[in-house]
């Protein structure tokens, strides 16, 4: 009798398993599907997509995608897999649980969306005044709503409004959408074009800065970008338009990459695609970051970026003060700097 039972147990705890692998590979064939359907659709370089879609169909035939040990990773090897052919890293499939709660359609604004911009700081990590009066901001994402991040980016301005230098770190900023526009405004006196999108489907449409913002624009002081490897999209667009408007000096290393905009596609119950519909053109000089990154002024390892930035803006204040006093000073800060 137990040796029976033993037996029913275990067959039944082999169709159970067998019906939840079958159930798990049939949801993500149908992912592979419906991934290719949008990319077909949406992307903004159709004539890759041949290429894309035999490539993915080729592992998938392989059993890549039915044996990834977690959706985790089969969304990884999806995306590692549409990658290899497109080059494109705004191409990606993440898994997101119950992501319709979040993103009930492509870019929507929800409350779910919104909370959690909220608690992010919209993207905002740290804010101080440096020795020799050089402000420092650390922003890791420009989240896609200028007017949610107002306030809280406002008051990061106004904070470092009296500084006299700025260092801005971007060397974790991982990209977003409108905030971005949002800061760049703080420095130039009139409104102008950041970056046009060209979309696929949806014509040309031009980021501007905002010619209302909160507080005192940053004008006429030296400012300095912090990159990385890791800087991406938004990011870089920012970077992009600040270092062709001769606005900033870049310092560190050449960023990621990502210059095309992407539109995000739910799929299924627990996936979320970004699908690059347009590519990115400087109204300044034509050009575009997209798989080149853009290039620092000052190239230096990211970890000494922040103390090498710091100098430099000390450096420029020290030329342009007459007043010897704060010359003095700031020849102390010059030199406990190169102490390190």
């Amino acid at each position: 009798m137990p040796q029976l039972f033993m037996r029913t147990a275990l067959s039944l705890a082999f169709l159970l398993s067998t019906s939840g692998t079958l159930h798990a590979a049939t949801e993500r064939d149908r992912v592979v599907d419906e991934t290719l359907s949008q990319l077909k659709a949406q992307y903004v370089h159709p004539a890759t997509y041949p290429a894309i879609e035999q490539h993915v169909r080729k592992h998938q035939e392989a059993g890549d995608y039915t044996s990834a040990v977690s959706e985790e990773e089969f969304a990884r090897l999806l995306t590692a897999h549409m990658q290899e052919i497109s080059h494109d890293k705004h191409m990606r499939l993440k898994f997101q649980p119950d992501v319709r709660s979040l993103r009930p359609s492509a870019n929507a604004s929800t409350p779910a969306k919104r909370a959690l911009e909220r608690r992010e700081n919209y993207g905002l990590q740290k804010v101080e005044i440096l020795p020799g009066n050089v402000g420092y901001i650390d922003i890791v994402k420009f989240h896609d709503t200028a007017e949610g991040a107002r306030e809280t980016i406002g008051a990061a301005m106004g904070f470092v409004a009296h500084t006299d230098a700025l260092i801005i770190d971007l060397r974790n900023n991982r990209g977003g959408g409108e905030a971005m526009q949002l800061l760049t405004s703080y420095f130039f006196k009139h409104q102008f074009t950041v970056m046009e999108l060209h979309y696929r489907h949806d014509g040309i449409y031009k980021a501007r800065t905002l010619a209302r913002i909160p507080g005192k624009r940053y004008l006429d002081k030296p400012v300095y970008l912090l990159t990385s490897d890791r800087t991406f999209s938004a990011g870089e667009a920012f970077s992009y338009a600040m270092k062709s408007l001769k606005r900033a000096t870049l310092v560190g290393a050449t960023t990621r990459g990502g210059g095309n905009p992407i539109t995000m596609f739910p799929l299924r119950r627990d996936y979320l695609l970004s699908v690059p519909t347009g590519v990115s053109v400087s109204p300044v000089d034509g050009g575009s970051w997209e798989g080149v990154g853009v290039q620092p002024d000052v190239a230096v390892d990211e970890a000494s970026a922040l103390d090498v930035a710091h100098r430099q803006a000390l450096q420029t204040l020290h030329q342009r003060s007459k007043d010897e006093t704060v010359r003095a000073s700031l020849e102390k800060h010059i030199a406990a700097l190169e102490r390190r």
